[in-house]
């Protein structure tokens, strides 16, 4: 039985922006690939960490899945186009503050005439999660296309640890789009900073968020880095606005102590709206997230 809520979630894919460097995506060498693995699993363990921060009760939940379109993590070849996002997990065992995902089998999404399947990651320490990129930064050979106000049906076809099913999820009538800027725009960090933005729900709750630009480090011997996945409070300024106003204005004072915290050339900003809900399968519960949002990344002065 599907459960439906509404309520406004602050979530984003801040694990890091990814320096790719020379490398080849497409036939990298098995340490720079599994470089790109364990990334693939910190942007889910970001979002979740994010998920729970904003109030979702990942501790309880028994998973999670998620889609929506032009968010952070994106392919790096089609920035101008609307891409979908999806992403699948269910929880197992925790061991070591990481949690254990349990083998689904497949993961497809079903809309109109279309299916894409979402691509599944196995990791010795983290389980299994489904994702509908190879990689966070590659190319992607799915596109999921947005439609207005038609159902994505997730199909699970089941394993030995969990049974087939099925559940949809109905998408916004209007994605959010920031009018204001575009990316590459250069802003005076000694200025407000006013973005002006169009569509979501017009009654519902906005998340607006500036957020300084980090490059991860790989770490010794390419390695991913320990520690927590998601942004330090001080690299991030998070606003809810109780209407869909859109505009929102970055005080310069705000602007320049987000700075003084962080070495960066680089600002994100974004706005986004969430509808949250539940499945019930088998005696679990698993939390689903239809994603609205968008973000352009901006050049300090």
């Amino acid at each position: 039985m599907l459960k439906k809520s509404f309520a406004l979630l602050i979530a984003v894919f801040v694990s890091g922006f990814l320096i790719i460097g020379c490398a080849n995506l497409n036939n990298p060498d098995d340490r720079f690939s599994d470089f790109l693995e364990n990334s693939s699993f910190q942007t889910i363990e970001s979002d979740l960490a994010l998920l729970k921060d904003g109030g979702m009760p990942i501790d309880e939940t028994d998973g999670v899945f998620s889609i929506g379109w032009n968010e952070v993590f994106r392919p790096v070849d089609d920035e101008l186009h609307i891409r979908g996002m999806a992403f699948a997990v269910a929880f197992g065992e925790v061991n070591d503050f990481y949690w254990f995902g349990i083998n689904m089998g497949s993961v497809f999404i079903n809309y109109g005439d279309h299916q894409s399947e979402l691509y599944k990651k196995t990791n010795d320490r983290r389980g299994t999660m489904y994702s509908l990129f190879k990689r966070p930064f590659g190319h992607s050979d799915e596109l999921l296309e947005y439609i207005p106000d038609i159902d994505y049906e997730f199909q699970v076809t089941g394993s030995d640890a969990i049974t087939p099913f099925s559940f949809s999820l109905t998408s916004p009538s209007v994605l959010m789009n920031i009018t204001s800027h575009e990316h590459g725009n250069v802003i005076d960090p000694s200025q407000h900073l006013t973005i002006t933005w169009e569509g979501g729900n017009a009654d519902g709750t906005v998340a607006v968020r500036l957020m300084a630009h980090m490059f991860m480090d790989k770490g010794p011997r390419g390695k991913d880095p320990k520690g927590p996945h998601h942004p330090h409070p001080n690299h991030i300024i998070f606003e809810i606005l109780d209407t869909n106003t859109g505009e929102y204005t970055f005080t310069s004072a705000q602007i320049q102590e987000l700075l003084s915290n962080v070495d960066s050339a680089h600002l994100m900003v974004g706005v986004s709206q969430m509808d949250i809900g539940e499945v019930e399968h088998n005696g679990k519960v698993f939390h689903t997230v239809m994603r609205n949002g968008n973000s352009v990344m901006l050049k300090v002065q």
